[in-house]
């Protein structure tokens, strides 16, 4: 009580002073009401001094702005040596001009040198970037002459026609490679190469032993300009490599461009507000001169009544708003009129933020353990039904693919029967742990499906990936050499699995999807079990 008593005299004693600091502060405002003509009058001489030059040089600053922008794009798509090294020296004398207008307040800030200078780091990285890019396709151009030379020499060849045309065909698909704009689709390309390289291989061996030595010596030739270590695929394979680092690149330095070029605009515009600020103030000021020296008396007594009323009126009121909010369990934000003053109105209210937020905690704790389940620690089904239905419309919305995993123990009641249900919790619980390890994106949704069955989402998967990841978790179960002596299927704990694949730009429901899965479960295990399969 007496530390409670103590707090409230303590704000009493406080709120005393400040009024007593308010009505010094009137009387010391009057005897200071003079020297602020001699201000008004510096406002004037800053204005013309400082404020309206500095709006002159901003407007300088963000022209040369936009050009270091506008050079960004030239150097990005230079199609040769001269025209990088021109935008390269561009861009390096606008950002040293830029630079050189040290004695602006604006870049006065160490913040916006360290802009420049990383500015001018990233652009000569795009520099290096696109003098290697133009490299690469200067020796990769260079092939299209070999294989020019090779389609000449197997025209001039006298051998059997299936040979030369199926040759002459690699030849059109290899120069089509340099059509290629992605570095997914050149690889998926060279797969396909190579199966055409074999084909070509086998038809060789078919000509007559008079043809083969020249056919050989045409496809040697062919191999090589391929799988060279600087051969078409090799810089192919570096070059776009090259356009997708330079792309990230420049899409980086044109966001620190325009980035700059903003906190620039936003530099001229404060310095112009500044400046009409700071002429209404002198204008106004000018102009209220006469009429304050002679009211400057009477308003600072009614102000200082009006405060000591205002101050009775917003205890009371904060009082009356604390009431309602607690009877009525609404929030408090600290910006609210209960936090205008740091004394014991706000010391309660802020109690009762803590109290709430405390049983808001325990809420969320008792919320978490409900989609958790209480024996492998891993998803239940309610988290996994909620997950999936928000999954698959994220999936279908953003155009990415989707898998989703049912597997299920095989024999498991016959393990129950003969090792006892708490070695199949025991069980459970490390197949569980095996897949929760086994899919370590976090994206990845491990859960417990039901009784023996469990079940994973894996979002932006594709078929392939999923069967993979897949049949992972079947070796990675296997691997565990958990005794199962009475499966007919094998002598260890072994697992069924059944995948559903939402592709890009499929529009199924996610309950369709499970469907799917289940059927494809329920074939795996119609199959023997200890196998995946996938619709």
């Amino acid at each position: 009580m007496s530390s409670v008593s103590k707090r409230y005299y303590s704000s009493a004693r406080l709120l005393f002073g400040s009024l007593l600091l308010i009505l010094l502060l009137f009387i010391l405002l009057s005897l200071l009401f003079y020297h602020r003509l001699h201000q008004a009058q510096q406002i004037v001489s800053d204005v013309a001094e400082r404020a309206v030059p500095a709006v002159l040089e901003a407007s300088q600053v963000h022209d040369k702005v936009k050009e270091l922008n506008l050079q960004s794009e030239l150097l990005r798509n230079a199609v040769s040596q001269a025209a990088r090294a021109r935008a390269s020296q561009q861009i390096r004398q606008i950002i040293v001009q830029i630079s050189s207008l040290d004695h602006q307040q604006y870049v006065q800030h160490q913040y916006q040198q360290q802009r420049l200078q990383l500015i001018a780091d990233e652009a000569r990285s795009l520099d290096m970037l696109i003098a290697e890019r133009l490299v690469l396709q200067q020796q990769s151009r260079r092939w299209l002459d070999t294989l020019s030379q090779l389609q000449q020499q197997s025209l001039q060849l006298n051998a059997s026609q299936p040979w030369l045309l199926h040759y002459s065909g690699l030849l059109r698909d290899i120069t089509a490679l340099y059509s290629i704009d992605r570095l997914y689709n050149l690889r998926q390309s060279r797969t396909e190469l190579n199966k055409a390289l074999a084909s070509n291989k086998e038809i060789l061996k078919q000509l007559r032993s008079t043809e083969q030595p020249a056919a050989d010596v045409l496809y040697q030739q062919l191999l090589d300009a391929l799988f060279a270590e600087r051969g078409i695929l090799a810089l192919l394979d570096a070059e776009l490599t090259n356009i997708a680092r330079a792309t990230g690149k420049a899409n980086f330095l044109r966001s620190l461009v325009t980035d700059y070029a903003s906190e620039t605009e936003l530099n001229a515009y404060q310095s112009a507000a500044s400046l009409m600020k700071l002429s209404q103030q002198s204008s106004d000021s000018l102009a209220r001169q006469n009429q304050l020296s002679a009211a400057l008396a009477l308003t600072a007594i009614l102000l200082l009544l009006l405060i000591m009323f205002h101050t009775q009126k917003r205890v009371i009121k904060r009082l009356k708003l604390l009431n309602m909010k607690v009877l009525a369990g609404s929030d408090f934000v600290e910006d609210d009129l209960l936090f205008s003053s740091n004394d014991e109105i706000a010391e309660i209210a802020r109690s009762f933020t803590q109290y709430r937020d405390t049983v808001r905690a325990q809420q969320t704790a008792l919320e978490r353990q409900s989609l958790t389940d209480g024996l492998t620690g891993i998803a239940n089904r309610r988290h996994f039904d909620t997950h999936l239905q928000s999954t698959v419309a994220m999936a279908k919305r953003i155009k990415q693919p989707l898998a989703i995993i049912l597997l299920d123990v095989d024999h498991f009641k016959a393990y129950n029967d003969s090792y006892g249900h708490l070695a199949g919790d025991d069980t459970l619980k490390a197949i569980a742990n095996t897949m929760a390890t086994t899919l370590q994106r976090q994206v990845d949704l491990v859960a417990r499906y039901g009784g023996e069955e469990f079940a994973c989402i894996l979002p932006n998967t594709s078929p392939e990936q999923a069967l993979i990841m897949a049949e992972q978790l079947r070796l990675e179960v296997l691997a565990l050499m958990l005794p199962h002596q009475a499966s007919p299927t094998a002598g260890f704990v072994t697992i069924s699995l059944g995948i559903a694949c939402l592709k890009t730009g499929q529009d199924i429901s996610d309950k369709v999807l499970l469907n799917q899965a289940d059927k494809a479960l329920y074939q795996a295990k119609s199959q023997g079990r200890n196998c995946t399969v996938m619709l």
